[in-house]
C-alpha cells in the first residue's frame, strides 16, 4: 500500500475549515493517496477524477449508499439511482429525468419565486438580525423541494429540515453515541412513512408534481418505475434537494460580501446572480467529494489503487487544480470554461436537479439583495461545518440594516 508524503487527514478541523491549501500540496506531492482516517484512496488532479465519473466500468457507484448512508438509508429495498451504474442507471435516470426538463421547470419558476419571497416576509419579521444559514438558506430549498414533491402540509417541510441533517450525519454513524444513532433512525422511519403515504395519495390524485410524474411516465417499450423506486428517487431528491442548495445560497454570499465590487454588479442586474452561483460552486463545492468502490485492479497515476477498494474522488480538489482553471483559488465571475466545474459530478451521474437547484440559488440570492440594500454581515469570518463531504457553513449572521 502506498502512502501519503503529505499528511493529509479530512477529519481534521484545520482541513474541513480550508481544504484548499492542503488540496494544492496532494495534488502536487501526492495525487493519489491511501487517506488512512477514512480508509480509502483518495484521487485529487482534475484529469483523474473526471476519469473516474467517465469510467463505471473501473469505479462503480455501488456502494456508495452503502459507504454514505449504512443502515440509515430509508429505502434499502432497492438500489438507489446514485448507486447504479449503466446500463440499469440509464434506464430508471431516463424516466426521472422528464421531471427536469424544460416544461417542468417553467412550472417550477414561479413557485420558486412565491417560496423566496415568503421566506423573506419571514426574515423581516425575525429581523433586523438573522442568520442566513438557518433563518434563510436553509428553508429555501427545502420549501421548494417540498414544493417540486408535492408536500403540502407545512410541519412536514419543517420536518424535512431535521430529516436531512440526520442523513447528513450517517457517514460519521460508527463514531456517534447511541441516543443519535436512534434520532437518526427515528428520522429514517418517518421520512419513508411520510413519503409512503404521500406517493400512494398522489396514485389517485395526481398533480403537476414530480411524485405525480414518476408514478405516470413511461419510459422506452412502456417501462414503468415500481413504487419502490419511485420511493427512491423521492428520498434522493428530498435529501440532495434540501441539503446542498442551502450551502450553495450562503456560501454565494459569503463570496460576494468578501468581494463589495461584485457585490454591487449583483446588486446592479439580478442577472449576474447565476454566475455568482456557478462560480461558488466551483470555489466551494457544497460536496467535497464522491464515494466510489474499484471493481477492478487499476493504476493512476503510477500508484495502484486494488480491486473493491473504496475511492474517494474529490470534486472540490479538481475544481481548484491550476491544470484547467486559470488562477483557481481566485474569484471570477466570467470565468470562460466555468463550465467545467465538477460539483454536479459530469458523465452517467451528473446531477439531475442541476437546473432547478441553479435557478433557485440565484433568485434567492438577487432576491434577498433586493429586498434588503443595507444588508450587512456581522461576522466576516464565519465558520464551516465539521464535515468531510459536505462544506458549508455553520452561522453567518446578518443586519438587514433596517
Amino acid at each position: 500500500m502506498t502512502k501519503s508524503i503529505v499528511n493529509f487527514d479530512p477529519l481534521d478541523r484545520d482541513v474541513q475549515q480550508n481544504p484548499f491549501p492542503y488540496y494544492a500540496r496532494v495534488r502536487k506531492e501526492s495525487p493519489v493517496q491511501f487517506v488512512d482516517s477514512v480508509g480509502a484512496w483518495g484521487i485529487f488532479p482534475y484529469k483523474e477524477v473526471n476519469e473516474t465519473f467517465q469510467q463505471p466500468e473501473i469505479y462503480s457507484a455501488k456502494d456508495f449508499t452503502t459507504n454514505s448512508f449504512g443502515e440509515f438509508h430509508p429505502v434499502p429495498e432497492v438500489t438507489s439511482l446514485i448507486a447504479t451504474d449503466p446500463p440499469e442507471h440509464s434506464r430508471v435516470r431516463r424516466i426521472a429525468g422528464s421531471g427536469f426538463r424544460p416544461g417542468p421547470m417553467k412550472i417550477m419558476a414561479p413557485k420558486v419565486e412565491k417560496v423566496i419571497d415568503r421566506i423573506l416576509d419571514d426574515v423581516e419579521r425575525i429581523g433586523p438580525e438573522f442568520d442566513m444559514v438557518s433563518d434563510f438558506a436553509a428553508y429555501v430549498p427545502v420549501n421548494v423541494t417540498a414544493d417540486f414533491l408535492g408536500v403540502e402540509d407545512p410541519d412536514v417541510r419543517e420536518q424535512f429540515k431535521r430529516w436531512t441533517a440526520d442523513t447528513l450525519k450517517a457517514p460519521n454513524r460508527h463514531i456517534l453515541p447511541e441516543d443519535e444513532l436512534e434520532r437518526m433512525g427515528k428520522s429514517r422511519d418517518e421520512s419513508r412513512a411520510y413519503f409512503e403515504e404521500l406517493v400512494e395519495y398522489r396514485r389517485s390524485n395526481p398533480s403537476d408534481d414530480f411524485i405525480s410524474m414518476l408514478l405516470q411516465a413511461e419510459g422506452e417499450d412502456g417501462d414503468t418505475l415500481s413504487t419502490l423506486e419511485i420511493l427512491s428517487l423521492v428520498q434522493i431528491i428530498q435529501f440532495g434537494g434540501s441539503e446542498t442548495p442551502s450551502h450553495l445560497i450562503s456560501s454565494t454570499m459569503l463570496e460576494l460580501f468578501n468581494r463589495p465590487e461584485l457585490l454591487d454588479e449583483v446588486r446592479k442586474d439580478e442577472s449576474r446572480a447565476l454566475p455568482a452561483v456557478q462560480e461558488t460552486l466551483r470555489v466551494n463545492s457544497p460536496v467535497q467529494m464522491v464515494f466510489q468502490t474499484a471493481i477492478q485492479e487499476t493504476e493512476v497515476l503510477g500508484v495502484t489503487i486494488p480491486k473493491d477498494s473504496m475511492v474517494f474522488a474529490y470534486i472540490a480538489s479538481a475544481n481548484h487544480d491550476p491544470a484547467v482553471f486559470d488562477r483557481p483559488d481566485e474569484f471570477i465571475l466570467d470565468r470562460p470554461n466555468l463550465n467545467k466545474h465538477l460539483s454536479f459530478a459530469t458523465g452517467a451521474h451528473h446531477c439531475l436537479g442541476a437546473p432547478l437547484g441553479r435557478m433557485m440559488c440565484a433568485r434567492a440570492v438577487s432576491k434577498l439583495l433586493e429586498r434588503f440594500p443595507n444588508l450587512t454581515p456581522l461576522d466576516n469570518d464565519p465558520e464551516w461545518m465539521e464535515s468531510y463531504w459536505v462544506r458549508g457553513l455553520s452561522e453567518y449572521r446578518f443586519t438587514t440594516g433596517a
